[in-house]
């Protein structure tokens, strides 16, 4: 018997979490939640029921899986808090692998994580709770990704890069061996990274340099 799930999020990156969790026929998505979206539309056949208010009545109901999926560029905060109202209420938040990802026997990753189409994972990698590792994204052996970061569709980061919690990979980006970015960070889509950079710092370019600072 499939396991039944509440998805939270109706957009672009929520059609490709329950495209992957169809295929993986584990989990029963009895419904999404989202604000922004009128109850009772449907996304991808699935129904909105509301917004986020209902996840304790939803719980009360017998539901107890749920899967974040919201996307984020560098603003992972309704991901982060969205994960701590449904482990305060009692959720457990499954990984979501597609079929296509090619792992390794030898990694580790937290709780809610999402792995798309096509990512391939090496050897010695982990990663940190609610992470959003995008399709075709490649994180080779030894990578470090802290929670709640997102590499982005087609990113590369070579053997032992470190990613801070919250920061962005943007999309096509390399980041060469080695390499540590602190957290709270955005690297901009198509760079390349060959130094650290620090916490709460936008960069890009090749070779990527940082020109601002977040707050």
């Amino acid at each position: 018997m499939k396991k039944k799930l509440i998805l939270l999020g109706g957009g672009g990156h929520g059609e490709s979490v329950i495209d992957t969790i169809r295929s993986k026929k584990e989990f029963q998505i009895e419904g999404i939640l989202d604000s922004s979206k009128s109850r009772g539309i449907t996304v991808s056949g699935i129904m909105v029921l509301g917004s986020d208010e209902l996840l304790a009545d939803i719980y009360r109901r017998g539901i107890r899986y749920a899967a974040i999926a919201i996307g984020s560029i560098g603003k992972p905060q309704v991901r982060i808090r969205l994960f701590e109202e449904c482990k305060a209420i009692g959720y457990q938040l499954p990984c979501i692998i597609d079929k296509s990802a090619i792992l390794p026997q030898d990694f580790h990753m937290g709780e809610g994580v999402f792995i798309g189409k096509g990512a391939i994972i090496g050897a010695g990698v982990r990663l940190g709770n609610g992470c959003i590792i995008n399709s075709g994204a490649i994180l080779e052996h030894g990578c470090a990704v802290g929670s709640f970061a997102h590499a982005a569709p087609g990113c590369t980061l070579c053997g032992k890069v470190k990613i801070g919690d919250n920061s962005h990979i943007g999309a096509g980006s390399t980041v060469i061996q080695n390499i540590s970015i602190g957290s709270n960070s955005m690297i901009g889509a198509g760079s390349l990274v060959l130094s650290d950079i620090s916490s709460n710092k936008l960069a890009y370019g090749s070779p990527a340099r940082e020109v601002d600072r977040f707050e």
